[in-house]
């Protein structure tokens, strides 16, 4: 630019975010992250992992680790069918399917792998698959990779299911078809991964009894932090799996603190899955260790944990990491669930406040899509700011808020609009996400409305209009 040229400030678009500059994380210590040694900052508040019941920070769970390491090592050296099969993950798939009252269940030793091997094991070339066009990537790729005929629905649209499905009824009637001609699924997740918001389960088993479909229900996202004893999605709508819900598989990788997902489910369900899951058969199982603190993670949930090993003091961290010894004292059980469940109103109650300074400065700037009673948190650029502005520009600036927060707010948040869409059939909307979870405190919420208010006051007015903020007195 010429000397004495424009001297507006630039569009946020224009200054992409070097991602080498980007903090790493060291470890995870109740709400704390803490960053590398050569990030600016030593720690931040953590609103950015799914760890909702703080379980990378469970002394008890970190010893279940220690002690079951000294058992059985690390790996477990094949695939489930081929030497990989540990008496750890038969106690696990045995302590889940007690848990949540079904006849079997079967251990996979990746989250998102679980998904995809459950629907691509049971839905064939000829079937039919009707799916919310909001689910999440590892269930379209099962969708793809089953190549049964598939149908979309407006997400969480109980009128557009229906319409889909009368639409398929009419087709029916016209072949001269009956339902049971054909292998027929409802695809769906409890909680939504990509969106926070919440399926209407209730009305969507009534549309599949009505129709004569079965339900394959993603729960990764309500499992351990929805219904009143942490069982899901189906429980807080008062319904039940194999009853209700004939598959029902979620991954372990979030409540749970550990490694792999888990589909549940009659005894015929999981057999199946033994012989046609690919994530079960091809893929190196879980290592036994972190399918024990999954175990130990189920007892948490149950509160019927046990006191913690007296050898955790031997192994734990000591002063020299920056962090104190842990407490054998932690919440379980209903508490648990309940210290979750108030930190989520808190957050939602303090980013809505009108009389709050900080939360004020967010009005009419960012909108929450997400359900109020989901401990992800989604923000997007309101109408206002978002008019006139493209994906790319959106993302930047949300990119730029997130970073503010982190580096200026001490609060790490994320910022979505990157993230991968190839595997998306619809494609969120550039988002910020913030994430509760148990070790949350009041003073923990209030940086980060702070922080994000000034963000927001930085880079929405300061960057876009090119305008110095006046700092009252």
């Amino acid at each position: 630019m010429p000397l004495g040229g424009d001297r507006r400030a630039a569009h946020p678009a224009d200054e992409p975010i070097d991602s080498n500059k980007r903090p790493i994380v060291d470890r995870i210590q109740g709400s704390k992250l803490f960053l590398h040694p050569d990030s600016d900052s030593t720690s931040v508040v953590n609103f950015a992992t799914h760890d909702y019941l703080s379980a990378s920070s469970s002394p008890a769970l970190r010893a279940a680790a220690l002690s079951a390491l000294g058992t059985y090592g690390c790996g477990s050296c094949g695939p489930r069918g081929f030497y990989g099969t540990i008496d750890a993950h038969l106690e696990l798939e045995s302590a889940m399917a007690r848990f949540l009252g079904t006849e079997g269940a079967v251990l996979y030793s990746d989250g998102a792998s679980a998904a995809t091997s459950t629907v691509a094991a049971f839905a064939k070339r000829g079937d039919l698959l009707v799916v919310d066009e909001g689910v999440n990537e590892a269930l379209v790729v099962g969708v793809m990779l089953s190549r049964a005929n598939v149908r979309y629905f407006r997400h969480n649209d109980v009128a557009d299911l229906r319409r889909v499905l009368e639409k398929v009824r009419g087709q029916d009637e016209a072949l001269g078809r009956r339902p049971t001609d054909q292998r027929r699924f409802l695809v769906v997740e409890g909680l939504y991964k990509n969106w926070g918001t919440v399926c209407p389960l209730n009305e969507v088993v009534a549309l599949k009894e009505e129709f004569c479909y079965r339900l394959i229900l993603d729960d990764s996202h309500a499992m351990g932090t929805m219904g009143e004893t942490g069982r899901g999605s189906l429980e807080r709508c008062g319904l039940l799996p194999m009853v209700h819900c004939e598959i029902l598989t979620f991954s372990i990788e979030n409540s749970f603190g550990s490694v792999g997902g888990i589909t549940v489910g009659s005894e015929e369900v999981v057999d199946h899955q033994r012989l046609s899951g690919a994530g079960y058969c091809f893929s190196a199982s879980a290592p036994p260790f972190l399918s024990k603190v999954c175990v130990a993670s189920l007892k948490r949930l149950q509160g019927t944990l046990d006191e913690v090993p007296s050898e955790l003091g031997q192994h734990g961290e000591n002063s020299q990491s920056g962090v104190s010894d842990v407490s054998k004292e932690e919440l379980s059980g209903p508490p648990l669930l309940n210290k979750l469940r108030e930190n989520i109103s808190n957050l939602y109650n303090t980013l809505t406040d009108s009389t709050h300074p900080h939360a004020l400065k967010l009005r009419n700037r960012l909108v929450i899509t997400s359900h109020p009673q989901s401990p992800i948190i989604y923000l997007r650029l309101s109408d206002q700011q978002a008019t006139g502005l493209t994906r790319a520009e959106q993302t930047s600036l949300l990119d730029r808020i997130a970073s503010h927060c982190l580096m200026e707010g001490g609060v790490a948040v994320v910022s979505t609009g990157g993230h991968v869409k190839k595997y998306l059939q619809l494609v969120p909307e550039p988002c910020l996400r913030v994430v509760a979870n148990v070790s949350q405190t009041m003073e923990d919420v209030e940086a980060l409305v702070k922080g994000l208010g000034e963000a927001v006051e930085e880079v929405l007015c300061r960057n876009v209009f090119g305008l110095e903020i006046i700092k009252e007195d």
